[in-house]
Protein backbone atom coordinates (compact mmCIF):
# COMPACT_ATOMS: atom_id res chain seq x y z
CA UNK A 1 0.00 0.00 0.00
CA UNK A 2 3.01 2.30 0.60
CA UNK A 3 4.33 1.81 -2.71
CA UNK A 4 1.17 2.19 -4.10
CA UNK A 5 1.32 5.78 -2.19
CA UNK A 6 4.93 6.43 -3.87
CA UNK A 7 3.92 5.88 -7.46
CA UNK A 8 0.94 8.18 -7.24
CA UNK A 9 3.18 11.34 -5.89
CA UNK A 10 5.84 10.33 -8.64
CA UNK A 11 3.51 10.69 -11.09
CA UNK A 12 1.47 13.39 -9.80
CA UNK A 13 3.66 16.71 -11.03
CA UNK A 14 2.46 18.44 -7.84
CA UNK A 15 3.89 16.65 -5.42
CA UNK A 16 7.74 17.25 -4.59
CA UNK A 17 7.84 15.56 -0.77
CA UNK A 18 5.83 12.64 1.27
CA UNK A 19 6.23 12.57 5.16
CA UNK A 20 5.69 10.40 7.92
CA UNK A 21 5.71 9.76 11.70
CA UNK A 22 7.05 6.83 13.38
CA UNK A 23 7.46 6.11 17.04
CA UNK A 24 11.53 5.62 17.55
CA UNK A 25 11.19 2.05 18.89
CA UNK A 26 9.07 1.10 15.88
CA UNK A 27 12.78 -0.12 14.94
CA UNK A 28 10.91 -2.61 11.61
CA UNK A 29 8.37 0.52 10.85
CA UNK A 30 11.96 2.45 10.37
CA UNK A 31 13.89 -0.52 8.27
CA UNK A 32 11.33 -0.80 5.96
CA UNK A 33 10.50 2.94 5.49
CA UNK A 34 14.41 3.38 4.60
CA UNK A 35 14.26 0.88 2.13
CA UNK A 36 11.51 2.40 0.34
CA UNK A 37 13.73 5.50 0.38
CA UNK A 38 12.78 7.62 3.29
CA UNK A 39 14.81 9.26 5.45
CA UNK A 40 14.90 11.13 8.57
CA UNK A 41 14.04 14.60 9.13
CA UNK A 42 13.87 15.43 12.52
CA UNK A 43 12.47 14.19 16.09
CA UNK A 44 10.06 15.08 18.67
CA UNK A 45 11.44 13.78 22.22
CA UNK A 46 8.69 12.63 24.43
CA UNK A 47 6.06 12.35 22.20
CA UNK A 48 3.86 10.15 23.50
CA UNK A 49 3.31 9.36 27.20
CA UNK A 50 2.89 5.68 27.32
CA UNK A 51 2.91 5.59 31.22
CA UNK A 52 3.70 6.83 34.27
CA UNK A 53 7.52 7.96 33.46
CA UNK A 54 7.46 6.05 30.03
CA UNK A 55 8.03 8.33 26.88
CA UNK A 56 8.70 7.68 23.27
CA UNK A 57 9.83 9.78 20.59
CA UNK A 58 8.39 10.51 17.24
CA UNK A 59 10.53 10.53 14.40
CA UNK A 60 9.39 12.53 11.37
CA UNK A 61 10.90 10.79 8.31
CA UNK A 62 10.71 12.20 4.30
CA UNK A 63 11.14 10.66 0.93
CA UNK A 64 11.66 13.38 -1.82
CA UNK A 65 9.57 12.06 -5.16
CA UNK A 66 11.24 15.00 -7.35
Amino acid sequence: MLQTLIDWAEANPLIEKIGLAVFANNEAAIRLYRKLGFMEEGRRPREMKLGPGQYVDDVLMCRLVK
